[in-house]
């Protein structure tokens, strides 16, 4: 963590703008103010990726009068990726060369923002959260010249609900699935419903619903809730299970 935290503060103090990209499913979860306060002398653009996961889009407008330079984005979609490019542009106006710094909590959709901009394969992705693992630059354009991070958590993050929520944290490597799952399902329970095909109240109810229909069951037919809850918190964090505000 502490090697990522040495890159993430050189590409912060080289770049002349800052894409600070966010989950727009959570948007306040996911607005690392760590990185924002270490960016706060720079030109910083608020990506709110993954917006084709947002259903209903009037609460994400309210985000762009709270912030001053703001777009939403769909790497996978290629959604807002023209708008972005052109924001970028607009800030690097008549400078010889400009550095762009991205960065993010990881899993946030750094790497697929890259390879968006850029309109081909240029920084590795990967589903897996934590994949970038070391700084790289790449030419967006003429003059323009971006830089790549790993994703990193704040130095007193340790809410491993949140992490899990916004796919900071990979649902294989999470403690207590079942704790972030209920919380989940509290939270989102007509969303979790919907898309497993039950209509339980309870969240105990609702997770063993849905550890019969899908067969996740240990001897004697008991639930495997350990197992049933990896895969809700993975279709969560892979983004199958869209979410309406």
């Amino acid at each position: 963590m502490k090697d990522f935290w040495k890159i993430v503060k050189h590409v912060i103090k080289g770049s002349d703008i800052i894409l600070l990209v966010m989950d727009a499913r959570f948007p306040e979860l996911s607005r690392n103010e760590e990185l924002e306060g270490r960016s706060k002398n720079k030109k910083i653009i608020y990506v709110l990726n993954k917006c084709d996961l947002v259903e209903n889009k009037k609460e994400l407008e309210m985000w762009k009068k709270k912030l001053k330079y703001c777009v939403f984005t769909s790497a996978t979609e290629r959604y807002g990726i023209t708008i972005l490019k052109r924001k970028i542009k607009e800030l690097a106006r008549d400078e010889e060369k400009v550095f762009v710094g991205v960065v993010g909590y990881p899993n946030a959709g750094k790497s697929s923002i890259i390879n968006a901009l850029k309109g081909r394969n240029s920084a590795p992705v990967s589903a897996m959260s934590g994949y970038t693992k070391a700084k790289q630059m790449l030419r967006l354009s003429e003059g323009i010249y971006m830089m790549d991070t790993p994703g990193v958590l704040p130095y007193m993050e340790r809410d491993e609900k949140k992490l899990s929520m916004i796919a900071a944290k990979d649902f294989s490597k999470v403690k207590d699935p079942e704790g972030v799952v209920y919380d989940l399902i509290s939270q989102n329970k007509s969303l979790i419903c919907r898309h497993y095909g039950v209509e339980e109240d309870e969240p105990e109810e609702v997770l063993e619903a849905i550890a019969i229909k899908y067969n996740k069951l240990k001897k004697g037919g008991v639930p495997d809730y350990d197992q049933i809850a990896r895969m809700i918190l993975r279709d969560w964090q892979r983004g199958k299970i869209k979410v309406d505000h």
